[in-house]
């Protein structure tokens, strides 16, 4: 069966959908909402192919020989539509964010937070790593929580030879 979509012109597609490809042909057996779900995809496609992708959710598909009705989505599609039948179609239009590409593994520079309970061990793992880890750079950002410093007062007393500055946030910043 060879059913027409026609979109409502208050959706304001960003780009028109050539005639030939608003012809769908369909399996009569086929339900309503994998109807829909074909004229979404064809906005997608279409709109892709311009290089300004949309996407289209149709919230409401209908027989144009029967503009008041709308169809149920789990109705089979030969239960409202002949061969040749235009169906209407009304949904939001949303363009699609587009994902920035990311950086590549070896541009990206690894990460590692350390936390833990009070007496956990935290301070004695970090004096093991800033010794045995001399030839990377490592940046250490201490969030102190309380007026007086007291990890940093804890690292061995030759971090200074190890890092060329140390900050310390404190009151939780």
């Amino acid at each position: 069966m060879r059913l027409r979509v026609w979109f409502h012109p208050s959706m304001a597609l960003p780009v028109s959908i050539p005639e030939e490809e608003q012809w769908f042909t369909v399996n009569g057996r086929m339900k309503v909402y994998e109807l829909m779900e074909e004229a979404e995809n064809l906005v997608s496609q279409v709109t892709m192919a311009a290089n300004d992708p949309h996407d289209l959710e149709i919230t409401v598909l209908w027989n144009t020989k029967d503009h008041k009705k709308a169809l149920n989505p789990d109705d089979h599609v030969d239960s409202h539509f002949e061969e040749g039948d235009k169906f209407g179609v009304y949904g939001d239009v949303k363009p699609v964010k587009v994902q920035p590409k990311g950086k590549p593994e070896k541009d990206k520079i690894p990460v590692t937070i350390l936390t833990g309970f009070l007496g956990s061990g935290k301070t004695t793992l970090l004096n093991y790593i800033l010794k045995e880890q001399q030839e990377k750079k490592i940046a250490i950002i201490e969030n102190e929580f309380g007026e007086i410093s007291i990890d940093d007062a804890l690292l061995q007393q030759n971090k200074m030879t190890m890092a060329e500055r140390v900050v310390v946030m404190d009151n939780g910043c």
